[in-house]
């Protein structure tokens, strides 16, 4: 993962930023499911009783943006998956029933726009994950009035 531009940025409360992340992938591992499941299958899916009792993770790749250090809140939209254990079934986490990889773009370029709700200084963590392997990414917001 390679986040473009400067590794300090500032911005203004409310004001958003756009981050821009070049992210690849290796090809392994190989994906486990196919992004083109139906509608139909998936509301069948979460009719039934969950067909395994431990903690499974999909693979494919994804980014994920998140506050690593800061004062308040950041908002990212469009949001972006969970790089954490959250096994709720609509919780856009890896780990989560029927969850599916997002479409990667063409290019590899991942575009966020980011705001904050309280003055101070945050250390945004991006993450590339593709089930197997991941690689991090930081900037250092300083955010003003």
């Amino acid at each position: 993962v390679t986040v473009q531009g400067d590794r300090v940025r500032v911005a203004r409360v409310g004001e958003p930023i756009k981050l821009v992340t070049h992210v690849w992938d290796d090809g392994l591992p190989k994906a486990r499911r196919e992004s083109t499941i139906t509608s139909d299958y998936l509301m069948s899916r979460m009719q039934r009783p969950p067909s395994r009792v431990t903690v499974g993770k999909v693979n494919g790749l994804f980014l994920s943006w998140n506050v690593y250090r800061g004062e308040g809140n950041a908002t990212f939209d469009p949001p972006y998956p969970k790089p954490w254990e959250d096994t709720r079934t609509s919780a856009n986490s890896p780990w989560g029933a029927l969850w599916l990889p997002p479409e990667v773009p063409e290019d590899g370029l991942y575009e966020v726009e980011v705001s904050f709700d309280e003055p101070g200084t945050y250390v945004l963590w991006a993450r590339a994950d593709d089930g197997g392997l991941y690689h991090d990414g930081y900037v250092t917001v300083h955010v003003s009035e």
